[in-house]
């Protein structure tokens, strides 16, 4: 902000603020009074002691060095006349502070019956006695001659009296000072008026302070809340004491401290010197951070130090000393204040604009000390105005309001950052244990591979290797599933499988598991478990894992003693321990007390944290527990296998029904997968590593796998064979597994091609888009072999038990030869008999052969021989041939030397579609030609005849559907075939009125 604008705004604020000061001095500074002339107050004429309380100011008779009272002689004593309010030191020729003497004034009333006067008595240094019309009334400490019989007192003093029928009230009021050694006397005037109006200005000064002092102290209220319940931040406990000694400051100069808190004129001198150093300290420290840095590391230190300094004289100091330093009290004090006023007005000249309401708050402070000054230069007899000071806290809880509401939103955005990053970080840790289990997977499958393979030519010792590197791998393995896990476990998607678990069973492979740990230690693995000891009810990985964990860390730190696992059952649970010296020692290392308690302490970090959420997910506890004799122990407990006292756990499920893959008797026993007619499939991965450990599952007879490196690699090789499933990584450059899924799925459908994604997650989003993308199913990474086989062989069961069906629905269709063709052909058979039997004969021949082939179980294989459909294209030619003559003429475009083997039914259905929809319905009729073409890598199949044509609609309709007339059955049959067999189906161009093209593909086989 530029200065001139902070200038302009500055001088409007104290604008606004003068304001409401001049209407308050307006309706509430009291009117011209009357004031004391000779000793004398005439208060018999005008309307003002009605409505108003009188300041008894003006000339009262003094007597110094007596004290008046109603036995006095005042026509002999020496008077002499003193302004009230006044220091009796420059008001008489009086030249000590120290003394006493006695006021009088005469107060001329009108005559009255039963009128009660109010006298209040603000401060007479310091200390006095009111007399009124000889009685007395009352006072503030103890007024005497000497020294040590008077009693000093600073609390302001009210009294009332009644004055019957009387019109003079005689005034007396005796002062002694031996204490304040800088002014003396009644330096503040008495208020004097009849009780209701007077009553009313006490109460309503009093309550102005209240209210002001209760709105002070609400600021400091939730300063101290918010520094309890936020960050710790001292300044707000350093703005709460600055609003703490406002109220101080506030209730002293109202004269209201000390006649609510009857302190010692001693100390109450300590306390206001005290409250001034504090204010001017506090101060201080909540503008600290706003000053240069020589000012807040160097001088506020000192400064610090010399209010410690000063606030320590303070307590050892008579109060007649500090009453003399007391104006050096008050500089320390308005230090800080000049230095608010002038930070605050350079930082609100920058860029920060919330410290333009610490300059408002500083303004508004100094304007009300400001007129503060000028009401007592004045003498302006004016109630309390507490608004500048109101509006001073005000603007300052504003700053700090801003600046703790803009934290909070910080925070709250740094606390969502951090969530997200502790999310990001545990998602980074799955990851990364997730693609590092995946190559150890790899090379644990290669090792049993390699094993299996060739265990006939492996000695003793490498086989015994081998076993050796996976027992390791498998531990390794198991330690990256405990990252997996955790993450699982915080986002609460871990499910336990429970059923009936043989602990010792368990503690037996996860022993097999870790004895490599021990190789070179004396260290005993052994189980205690009782013989017969129940079956528990439990998921048996996560019973491995937490066990395998357990032990782990009980062998970890120990170098001598035994490992030992024991079990013991009550009221339907089983209590399992695990002991070992690496308990006692981890315990040790941590300097931690080794006693019963939680599993969560002690230190032992990523692996017991799982044990124990692992146990809690089947309703059990884990604790660690010491013994003098045996050491520690971890000890967890699950439920018995009972299912009359099996308690119900908030993670448990059905466990998945284990079952073989049985066929359902669909295929026949020629027709499963063998190593003549093996299970094809294609592994896409652009990790080698991958597409080894894949190749090495798939190694064994029924299984013929090929490998590529990326989807478009993929593409080619689909359109070169025939596939029973895909195997495809879900993370792969160019093309993701997601979009060649898809992809493929725009010419196979799910049940002609299946295919299983890999995938490194398995959170829902992934799962849903892998089957949104078309996959018949997923497998998460690390995969394991016997499950992925048990996959592929039901996705590759359900395709060629698809592809059977296609075959049966080819032949159902061929073998549905139409009633109206039969009767036909029938009828022309009969008529040749009579003009033409040679004709007849050859016919008769055509059609039998026609029907044998339409009927041979050939028809239901996958391939025939070319010349078998050949056969049964030429019969059915022949017999159409002879019925419409010249109508249908036939031309045979067919290399000789083509050798192939093609899907049955996939040629005579088209010729018969292209005749019977096409050619006959023209009346002239038409050509249709049969045309084979070795393309080299491929065999071109093309069907071309010169009838009606169809449009671009008829034919969609035709591929996409059978119709529910019948027509087009063959083309789509046919059409889905082929992309079963080959990845590509029939190509159709055609147009109405000129005809049709139908051509497809076959690939050579190796053999041709």
């Amino acid at each position: 902000m530029m200065t001139k604008k902070i200038l302009l705004t500055c001088t409007l604020f104290l604008i606004i603020l003068t304001i409401p000061r001049l209407l308050w001095l307006y309706l509430y500074v009291a009117p011209d009074q009357p004031h004391a002339v000779k000793g004398t107050l005439d208060l018999r004429q005008g309307e003002v002691i009605k409505k108003h309380s009188i300041r008894l100011e003006g000339e009262w008779e003094f007597y110094p060095d007596t004290l008046l009272t109603p036995g006095n002689e005042k026509n002999s004593l020496r008077t002499q006349y003193i302004r009230v309010p006044g220091d009796w030191k420059t008001s008489t020729e009086n030249v000590h502070t120290y003394g006493f003497g006695s006021y009088r004034l005469r107060i001329l009333v009108e005559p009255g019956k039963d009128r009660i006067y109010g006298l209040h008595l603000p401060d007479a240094n310091v200390s006095s006695k009111i007399y009124v019309n000889g009685k007395p009334l009352g006072g503030q400490g103890k007024p005497a001659e000497k020294r040590q019989h008077y009693t000093p007192s600073n609390a302001p003093y009210t009294a009332y009296f009644t004055a019957e029928h009387t019109k003079e009230i005689e005034l007396v009021i005796q002062v002694a000072n031996f204490d304040h050694p800088l002014k003396g006397g009644l330096v503040a005037a008495p208020t004097f008026g009849l009780l209701e109006p007077f009553g009313k200005h006490q109460r309503l000064a009093e309550d102005i302070v209240l209210i002001a002092c209760i709105i002070y102290l609400f600021h400091a209220v939730y300063s101290v809340v918010l520094f309890f319940v936020g960050n710790k931040d001292r300044r707000l406990l350093y703005f709460a004491l600055v609003i703490v000694c406002a109220v101080l400051g506030t209730l002293i100069g109202e004269n209201l401290l000390f006649q609510w808190l009857p302190l010692s004129f001693e100390w109450g001198i300590k306390v206001i010197c005290l409250a001034e150093l504090l204010s001017g300290y506090v101060l201080l420290q909540c503008i600290k951070h706003l000053l240069p840095n020589t000012v807040r590391t160097k001088w506020s230190r000192r400064y610090a130090m010399l209010c410690a300094l000063l606030a320590l004289a303070i307590l050892c100091l008579p109060a007649s000393y500090n009453l003399v330093v007391k104006g050096f009290y008050e500089i320390v004090m308005l230090v800080p204040c000049l230095l608010a006023v002038f930070f605050m007005y350079r930082a609100a000249k920058q860029v920060d604009k919330d410290r333009i309401f610490l300059l408002f708050s500083i303004i508004a402070a100094v304007n009300s000390l400001v007129w503060l000054l000028i009401t007592k230069k004045l003498a302006l007899d004016i109630l309390s105005y507490p608004i500048d000071l109101i509006i001073s806290l005000t603007f300052f809880a504003a700053y700090w309001f801003k600046k703790y509401f803009r934290l909070l939103d910080q925070s709250q955005q740094l606390t969502g950052e951090l969530r997200e990053a502790d999310q990001l970080k545990d998602q980074f840790l799955a990851t990364v244990a997730r693609e590092v289990q995946q190559p150890l997977n790899s090379m644990l499958h290669i090792a049993r591979a390699v094993k299996e393979r060739e265990k006939s030519k492996l000695d003793k010792a490498s086989a015994g290797d081998l076993d050796f590197m996976q027992t390791i791998g498998q531990g390794m393995f198991a330690q990256l599933s405990d990252l997996v896990d955790l993450e699982r476990l915080k986002e609460n998607r871990l499910t336990l499988y429970q059923k009936e678990v043989s602990v010792q069973a368990a503690a037996a492979a996860v022993f097999d598991m870790l004895r490599y740990i021990a190789g070179g230690k004396t260290i005993k693995l052994t189980h205690r478990i009782p013989a017969g000891f129940p079956l528990v009810w439990a998921d048996e990985e996560r019973l491995t894992q937490i066990l395998f964990n357990l032990l782990h860390m009980a062998l970890q730190h120990s170098e001598t003693g035994e490992a030992v696992v024991d079990a013991a059952s009550k009221d339907g649970w089983a209590e399992i321990s695990v002991a070992g010296g690496g308990i006692e020692e981890r315990f040790r290392s941590k300097g931690l007390a080794l006693e019963e308690q939680p599993a969560e302490h002690g230190g032992f970090g990523l692996e017991l944290t799982i044990c124990r959420q692992l146990v809690e997910l089947h309703g059990g506890t884990l604790r660690i527990h010491t013994h003098s004799d045996k050491g520690a122990a971890f000890v967890f407990t699950l439920p018995t296998a009972d299912p009359n006292t099996q308690p119900e756990t908030a993670a448990s499920r059905e466990p998945p029904q284990k079952a073989a893959f049985e066929s359902d008797g669909f295929l026949a026993a020629d027709e499963q997968p063998s190593a003549t007619d093996p299970i094809r499939l294609l592994a896409v991965d652009d990790d080698p590593v991958n597409l080894k450990a894949l190749e090495s599952i798939f190694s064994t007879v029924p299984y013929c796998i090929v490998t590529a490196a990326d989807g478009p690699q993929a593409l080619a090789m689909l359109k070169t064979n025939e596939w029973d499933a895909v195997i495809i990584d879900t993370v792969m450059p160019e093309m993701s597994g997601y979009e060649l899924t898809r992809t493929i799925r725009e010419s196979f459908s799910i049940a002609e091609l299946p295919v299983l994604l890999l995938t490194a997650r398995s959170q829902p989003e992934d799962i849903i888009a892998a089957f949104l993308s078309g996959a018949n199913d997923y497998i998460s990474k690390p995969i394991e072999g016997v499950e992925l086989k048990v996959r592929v062989d039901t996705l590759t069961h359900l395709k060629r038990a698809v592809s059977k069906q296609l075959r049966l629905e080819a032949g159902w269709l061929q073998a549905q030869i139409q009633p109206h063709f039969l009767f036909n052909t029938l009828n022309t058979i009969a008529s040749l008999g009579e003009i033409d039997p040679a004709r007849m004969t050859h016919l008769l021949e055509e059609f039998g052969n026609y029907l044998q082939r339409s009927f041979t179980s050939k028809n239901l294989e996958r391939l025939v021989p070319l010349e078998h459909e050949l056969e049964l294209l030429r019969s059915y030619l022949f017999i159409e041939k002879e019925r419409f003559g010249k109508r249908l003429a036939i031309i045979w475009d067919i290399d000789p030397a083509i050798k192939i083997s093609i899907p049955p039914l996939s040629i005579q259905p088209l010729v018969e579609n292209a005749i019977r929809h096409g050619i006959l319905k023209r009346i002239e009729g038409g050509t249709v030609r049969i045309r084979l073409t070795d393309q080299g890598d491929q065999i071109e199949a093309a069907i071309i005849d010169d009838g009606v044509g169809m449009d671009e609609e008829t034919i969609r309709q035709a591929l996409a559907t059978p119709s529910k007339q019948g027509h087009g059955v063959g083309l789509y049959n046919t059409n889905r075939r082929l992309k079963q067999l080959y990845g590509q189906g029939l190509n159709i161009s055609s147009q109405p009125g000129q005809g049709t093209v139908i051509l497809f593909y076959i690939p050579k086989q190796p053999n041709t």
